[in-house]
């Protein structure tokens, strides 16, 4: 079994969760990464006996690697995703895809040219939610679609354990593009896409923050509403949760893992890991999906068109075309 060389560019948190995942793949080689932090890469060696390099061209230029896992700030998607697919590495990239709907339109536009296995990480699209939602589609065990409503709350933004330059800067944080993107991925993977949207969104008086409330709408291919309701700094348990409504049921993803069904008289409830049941749990389905793609396999990947649609839904919700 050949193994596929990996290297990492941005070693933060959201990397360090993901890493463990890609080792348990037995086609994984793990051949290096980089980071902007001197600090952060002595400590991911330390705790991975990884190799770190100096710059990002000597990942993306090594041989040996075949794939490279993007995980940097969304500022800096659009100028590393390209030099990493001209230099013909498949890539696995951080949501959102970019910080700009016209920077992702050209990362889109270059994956294709370029051929490479390109795929983002979704991982909700993996896991038992997407895919229960998706059986009760099949078996219309909802009936007619009647609305669908994305809402979140937090006691503060950026939440305790992703404290970061970026992630509450408006270039390319808040959690519309943090957090909404997921769930907007999905919906539009389970629906079609989302249209004719309209917002308001609210900011802080510092203009280089992110966006403090949302309030939004759009439409489905049918008719039916989509309802998009967020805020920050409210005397509230975090919580973030998905509801579909339909004419015979409906479901409630709650806070990632909690799946709550009504059909008829009937209502189920499953809580626990998002593990559609093949390798273990939805980012390891997510990786495996991601090399099968790279052996020229027919495999299920949440690609850069589709990352493109969700950061189309995005910035427009936060007004920036």
């Amino acid at each position: 079994m050949k193994k596929l060389g990996l290297g990492i560019i941005g070693l933060g948190g959201i990397a360090e969760r993901l890493i463990p995942t890609f080792l348990k793949h037995l086609r994984t080689d793990l051949k290096g990464g980089f980071d902007v932090d001197v600090e952060r890469m002595a400590k991911m060696k330390a705790r991975f006996d990884m190799e770190m390099v100096t710059d990002v061209d000597a990942l993306i230029n090594d041989k040996d690697i075949d794939m490279i896992y993007l995980a940097v700030p969304p500022r800096h998607h659009h100028a590393i995703a390209i030099k990493t697919m001209r230099a013909g590495k498949h890539i696995l990239c951080e949501k959102p895809l970019a910080a700009t709907l016209k920077e992702a339109m050209e990362m889109y536009e270059v994956a294709v040219e370029t051929q490479v296995v390109h795929a983002m990480n979704f991982p909700l699209y993996y896991g038992f939610p997407y895919h229960r939602i998706k059986q009760l589609l099949e078996a219309n065990a909802l009936g007619t679609l009647k609305r669908v409503e994305l809402s979140a709350l937090y006691p503060a933004w950026p939440r305790p354990w992703q404290q970061n330059y970026w992630i509450d800067s408006r270039e390319d944080g808040g959690f519309v593009r943090e957090v909404f993107t997921h769930f907007i991925q999905l919906i539009q993977s389970s629906f079609g896409p989302i249209e004719n949207i309209q917002s308001l969104v609210e900011y802080p008086e510092d203009q280089s923050k992110s966006e403090t409330g949302l309030i939004g709408v759009g439409e489905l291919a049918n008719g039916a509403k989509v309802l998009f309701n967020g805020v920050t700094d409210v005397n509230q348990l975090g919580n973030i949760k998905l509801t579909v409504l339909g004419s015979e049921g409906s479901v409630t993803l709650e806070n990632w893992r909690k799946l709550v069904v009504k059909t008829g008289e009937q209502t189920f409830i499953t809580a626990g890991e998002l593990k559609p049941g093949k390798g273990g749990d939805a980012t390891y389905d997510l990786i495996h999906a991601f090399y099968e793609a790279i052996d020229g396999k027919e495999s299920s990947l949440v690609t850069f068109e589709d990352g493109l649609q969700a950061t189309k839904v995005v910035e427009k919700l936060l007004g920036n075309y």
